[in-house]
């Protein structure tokens, strides 16, 4: 890794991701924090913040030269219609690889926008193994950097390959929770057909591409 550079954290506020912003910096990077906002405001705690909240403001305190105050926080209701709404009653939709590529495809907009050339993500073997989250396979992670590398930008999993414990002990090490405080995500966590997964993944991939086409042409 190029400590020179700044790089995009996808934030969720989970524990993965949260880990995943302490292993960039401990590499030297200046993570910016990337939340993916699905529909309405992000899921609120009991006091009134939100996993991303929480997290953020203990990184924050850890790290106060590394971690900025403000993360960017984008939605894309548009580009989850054309991928998974409009597209139920016709084909076989995988919602989890449709957020994924919307949140993508935004990333993407958004390194393009501000020189950025890398990508970070939380994904773990051990979700991906217990949960079952397609998005977190191996292969799915393939097609993931394949889609990133074509607009020039590297896909990092620094947390990828560790386990549900150590990933917990990044965190209480530098005084970061490690309890769960977000919910459990309603379109993950359910087997799926590798098969059908694929094609929808190769029907989404040009959708995004036009998508990221013109909004570059925008003014």
């Amino acid at each position: 890794m190029d400590s020179s550079k700044k790089i995009l954290v996808l934030f969720s506020g989970g524990k993965d991701s949260s880990a995943t912003v302490v292993e960039i910096i401990r590499a030297g990077y200046k993570p910016i924090l990337f939340t993916f906002q699905l529909g309405k405001a992000e899921l609120m705690g009991s006091n009134g913040d939100s996993a991303p909240d929480i997290r953020h403001l203990e990184l924050i305190k850890a790290f106060p030269q590394c971690v900025d105050s403000q993360r960017v926080i984008l939605g894309n209701n548009y580009l989850i219609r054309k991928l998974a709404i409009e597209k139920t009653n016709s084909t076989h939709v995988v919602y989890p690889l449709a957020i994924t590529l919307v949140f993508l495809s935004d990333a993407i907009l958004y390194c393009l926008k501000n020189d950025i050339h890398d990508i970070a993500c939380g994904y773990s073997a051990y979700q991906a193994k217990e949960d079952r989250y397609i998005e977190q396979r191996d292969d799915f992670i393939d097609h993931q950097r394949t889609f990133l590398k074509e607009y020039g930008i590297a896909l990092h999993t620094p947390v990828v390959k560790k386990t549900k414990q150590e990933i917990m002990d990044i965190l209480d090490q530098c005084g970061v929770s490690s309890n769960s405080l977000e919910s459990k995500a309603m379109l993950g966590g359910v087997p799926f057909n590798i098969e059908k997964s694929l094609e929808f993944w190769n029907e989404s991939i040009p959708i995004c591409k036009e998508y990221i086409k013109s909004k570059q042409s925008l003014p």
